[in-house]
This record gives structure tokens, sequence and C-alpha cells, in this order.
């Protein structure tokens, strides 16, 4: 086969991402993109940017969305980062990537800054079933689980450098020591002059945990001030403002990012929240008589609930029914 010029595939490529190409221009898109590994990172470097430029947008429309994930399900997925990225990351904060339960989306959060150059705060939020990673305006990585809502500015400046976070969150911070990121739970603020950590608060807990894999930051609950280091977690109870700080197992609270959720010594109830907010299902089970009943071992997103279900009814004897979206527990 020919080789495809840049000159003839961009006005397949533009009408493609309208929603508007016609069954042989897709197929010659698909072509193109299998010539060549750069034809692939071209493609998806002009959605980017074409989707940067529609001011105001905050997700595609449903037939041009539905579009792009019939030709993306062709395509072999491949974790690398266009030439232009960091271009586009200086001037709008981009959800890269949204992983479901059995999905592969691509959504963009638009920045006010394309329009007025003013700052806008915006929000990214990663519902049940999904992960999302993000990268915001100045270059910080941030990975968002489950049932979790990420607040932060359209850009970033030497006064306005924070977000505002309701769930779990992995950050990789770009390093700046002389403009400190800030991360703003109900009750705490993890300052950060760039480091990889990770911070818990869903809204049903009443425990905020912040677990440091890398760098150094500092915890701040009124006037408690801590410096956290590497391998250590915090641990403050919103109820009793009491707060601990000692080593952990990093695995334990990290590696949920991967797709894969350890738990050494977990109470129960707090391993079925996990799988409600991980597979989109709501639990209903005995909350009293399992409260003290505490299981060890690994949730895999990838592989089906009523295998997770079979190996904890093994663990904790009981029977359970998967209905659609509701799973019943009965203790036996």
């Amino acid at each position: 086969m020919e080789s495809i010029n840049m000159p003839n595939i961009e006005p397949i490529i533009h009408n493609f991402l309208q929603g508007k190409s016609t069954p042989d221009e897709d197929k010659i898109l698909y072509l193109w993109v299998k010539e060549n590994p750069e034809n692939r990172k071209t493609l998806f470097q002009e959605k980017d940017f074409w989707e940067a430029s529609r001011l105001g947008t905050q997700k595609l429309n449903e037939a041009e969305f539905n579009h792009w994930f019939e030709l993306q399900d062709k395509i072999i997925q491949q974790n690398k980062k266009v030439n232009r990225l960091k271009e586009v990351l200086r001037t709008a904060a981009i959800v890269i990537l949204s992983l479901g339960a059995g999905w592969l989306g691509h959504s963009l959060v638009s920045s006010g800054v394309f329009a007025n150059k003013q700052i806008e705060m915006k929000q990214v939020e990663s519902f049940n079933g999904q992960l999302k990673e993000i990268f915001l305006a100045d270059g910080t990585h941030v990975w968002l689980n489950s049932g979790s809502k990420l607040s932060f500015p359209s850009g970033f400046n030497a006064e306005n450098r924070e977000v505002e976070l309701s769930g779990e969150a992995f950050f990789e911070v770009t390093a700046n020591e002389e403009e400190p990121f800030l991360v703003k739970t109900q009750d705490h603020i993890v300052k950060v002059t760039g480091t990889r950590f990770n911070i818990s608060e869903y809204p049903e807990s009443n425990i905020i945990e912040t677990t440091l894999e890398e760098g150094r930051v500092k915890i701040i609950t009124g006037n408690f001030i801590k410096d956290l280091y590497p391998g250590q977690q915090s641990s403050f109870n919103t109820r009793t403002a009491e707060i601990r700080i000692g080593e952990t197992d990093l695995e334990v609270y990290t590696t949920w990012k991967d797709g894969f959720y350890e738990f050494n010594n977990e109470s129960v109830c707090k391993v079925f929240k996990i799988i409600e907010r991980w597979w989109d299902v709501k639990i209903d089970y005995p909350e009293k008589d399992l409260k003290d009943e505490r299981i060890t071992g690994t949730l895999r997103r990838h592989k089906p609930l009523d295998q997770h279900f079979d190996v904890i009814k093994r663990l904790v004897p009981f029977n359970y029914k998967i209905e659609s979206d509701l799973v019943t527990v009965s203790l036996k």
C-alpha cells in the first residue's frame, strides 16, 4: 500500500473529529494509523488540539464520542506521550485517560485561558466504575480514584497553585520550590514542593489518610503542622481531631492506580465500599454482623466481580447473589 501523505489525510482527520467522516474515510484513516506509529501519535495530537479549541465545551457530542470509540477500538493501545504534549499542558488541563470497568475513553476539560486569560475553577469527577488520569496546567499528574472529585484552576501562578479533593487521588507534582502546590480536603491541607503521594478522604469515612511515596510534604490541620517523609502515612480522624503518623506499606495505599487494590487485615466493610466504587454496584449486607471481620487479599479491576466474592466468602462464610448492579450478601 502506498504511504498516505499528510496533506491528503488532513481533511479526513478533520471530518472524523467532527463526526462527519464516511465509512470509506474511516477505513483510510484506520489504514493510515496502522501504517506507522507516528501516524497514531499525530491523530491523538490533532484530536487534543481540536478538542481544546472548542471553548466552553465540557464533553464531546455523544455521537462524536461514540464515533471516536469505534475507530479507537481498532487501534493497538500504546502508552506513549505525544511529542507536543508539553505544549498542550501549558495552556489546558486535560483528562487524557478514563478507565472504567471494561471500557476505555478520552475526554477533555476545556480551559478558560483560551477565551479570556482569566483563571477559572474546573472540576473533574471520576464516577463509580471509573479511574481517571489528569494532567494539570503546571504539568502535575493526577490519578483520580472511583467516586472522587478534583477541583483545580484553569491556570497556575505564584498565588494560585492549589486544588481541592473529595475522595482519593494519587499526585505526581511538578517540582517548584518557590510556588508550593496545595491539596485541600474538607479538614486538611497538604503542602507540596514536588513529590509523589496519595490522599484518601471519602465523605463516608471519618479518616483522612496521606501516604508519601517520594519527596516531602507538610500536613496542615488547624495549628498542627508536620512534615511527612517517604514511606510514612498520616491518619487524621475528623471526629476526634487525632493525628497519627507512622511507617506504612506503600503498595497497600498506592497500587489502586495500576488497577489492583491490596489490603492487609482490612475490614470486610471497607473492602465492600471499595468494590461498590470500583464496580459501580450496591452491596446489601448485614453490616453489624460483619463489622469485626477482617481479611487479607487483592482486588483486581480486570477480574469479574463474582470471582472476588467467591474468594471473600472462603474467608468469611456467607452467601451472595448478583442481580444487575445489586449484590445481596447474607450470612450462612
